[in-house]
C-alpha cells in the first residue's frame, strides 16, 4: 500500500489513515475491475469471501458490488458452484474491538476443494468483545436474525433471514 517495504503496517490507523487516505482509496477501485473468474472455477477453484459490516478501512459495498457482479456475469447458480459470500455484522477490519470473528475457513475451505462438502451452517465466535459469542454466517444476502427467544451470545439464537 505505502510501496515503502520499510513501512511498519502496525502503525497505520485504518479509523484515521491520515496521508494514507487518498492511497487507501485508490486502492479500493482495483475492486472495480473485470470480474473474470471462470478459469478459476473451470479449475475447481473455490472461493470464500467474509466481509465486517463494521470495517472502517475498505466498504463492504465494493464487495457486495463485486460479488453481485460476478453473479451477473456468471449466473447466480454457477457462483454458488463455487463461492460462498458473507457479511459480519460488528466485525471490523481484520480485528475489531467489539465482535472479533474467529473462523475456521481454511477447514471450510479444505472441505469444500477436496471433499465436495460446501460450507453449510459456518458459525463465527467472538474472541474479544464478549469471549465465546457465536453468530451464524449467512449466505448474502441473508443475515442472522435473532429469533427473539435463547441466549443472545449464541447462534443457535439466531436465523438467517432475508
Amino acid at each position: 500500500m505505502t510501496r515503502d517495504p520499510d513501512f511498519d503496517s502496525l502503525t497505520l490507523d485504518p479509523e484515521n489513515p491520515g496521508a494514507w487516505g487518498t492511497r487507501i482509496s485508490e486502492l479500493s477501485t482495483l475492486l472495480d475491475t473485470r470480474v473474470d473468474l471462470k478459469g478459476f472455477h473451470e479449475n475447481g477453484g473455490k472461493l470464500l469471501l467474509a466481509h465486517g459490516l463494521s470495517d472502517v478501512l475498505v466498504s463492504t459495498r465494493a464487495t457486495q458490488q463485486y460479488y453481485l457482479r460476478l453473479q451477473a456475469q456468471m449466473d447466480p447458480d454457477v457462483v454458488h458452484d463455487f463461492v460462498r459470500y458473507y457479511e459480519v455484522p460488528g466485525y471490523g477490519h481484520a480485528v475489531s474491538s467489539d465482535f472479533n470473528a474467529a473462523w475456521d475457513s481454511l477447514t471450510a475451505l479444505e472441505n469444500w476443494r477436496e471433499d465436495g462438502v460446501a460450507p453449510e451452517g459456518q458459525i463465527v465466535t467472538d474472541t474479544i468483545g464478549v469471549p465465546g459469542r457465536t453468530r451464524p454466517l449467512c449466505d448474502y444476502p441473508a443475515w442472522p436474525k435473532y429469533t427473539g427467544s435463547g441466549d443472545q451470545n449464541l447462534a443457535a439464537s439466531f436465523t438467517c433471514a432475508q
